[in-house]
């Protein structure tokens, strides 16, 4: 299983042995993921479903609401639908029980989970090359993996963005390109090569976040570093 549906517990066969086999399959990805230092997406899927668990445990109706209801009759005086729910006092005891014993495991990976962030948090250190410009929405930033010479530039831009009909602030980054360090090209000149790569843009802000452990790039390292990023931006 490579994920696990958003509403997993109330779709398809309501049975606690059928979803348990389900929650498993899907944790012992996570798990997998986990020992290999790997914690996005993995991370975020975690936190939404223990959300959408705690709402559905938390509150009863949102447990019926998640079923399909049958239309029952019509209240001429009040001009409203009256509905049926399809569920019983079976199928609602079935879910108690695929709640219980699914908290505690999301629990335990949210917990397992943190630790990896947390861990990685620290091993990142932050910096800027040269001088930061006045505008800094938008501009470069680098990632230097651990005991590597390879770094990786990205571009970045910080900008307001629609998210369920509200304007948020957004950071949209995108590979730019990569650099091996040398003697003669140390990573406080790379600023120089960058400029030289789009002369259009003569003085960009340029970050640096250099990893003091040995992080997953791709799952790990660069969204933590967007995190980190999205931070100084903000503040």
């Amino acid at each position: 299983m490579e994920t696990l549906s958003e509403n997993w517990i109330t779709e398809r066969l309501i049975d606690f042995e059928y979803k348990k086999y389900v929650l498993l399959d899907y944790l012992q990805k996570v798990k997998s993921h986990f020992n290999e230092q790997k914690l996005y997406p993995d991370f975020a899927e975690l936190i939404a479903h223990y959300k959408n668990l705690i709402t559905l445990k938390n509150n009863t109706s949102a447990l019926e609401s998640n079923f399909k209801k049958t239309l029952k009759g019509i209240d001429f005086e009040k001009l409203a639908l009256n509905y049926e729910s399809t569920i019983n006092d079976e199928t609602l005891n079935e879910l108690k029980q695929i709640i219980a014993f699914s908290e505690p495991l999301f629990v335990d990976e949210l917990q397992k989970g943190k630790g990896i962030f947390d861990f990685a948090e620290k091993h990142i250190l932050t910096n800027h090359i040269g001088i930061l410009p006045i505008y800094k929405k938008e501009g470069y930033f680098i990632l230097y993996p651990y005991q590597s010479r390879q770094v990786f530039v990205y571009t970045y831009n910080f900008a307001k963005i629609t998210l369920l009909q509200q304007e948020v602030l957004g950071l949209n980054c995108k590979y730019f390109s990569s650099y091996v360090l040398s003697l003669s090209k140390t990573v406080d000149k790379l600023k120089l090569d960058i400029i030289d790569a789009n002369p259009q843009f003569p003085n960009p802000a340029v970050y640096l976040f250099k990893a003091n452990a040995d992080l997953p790039n791709e799952e790990t390292f660069l969204p933590i570093a967007k995190r980190l990023l999205y931070k100084k931006l903000v503040n």
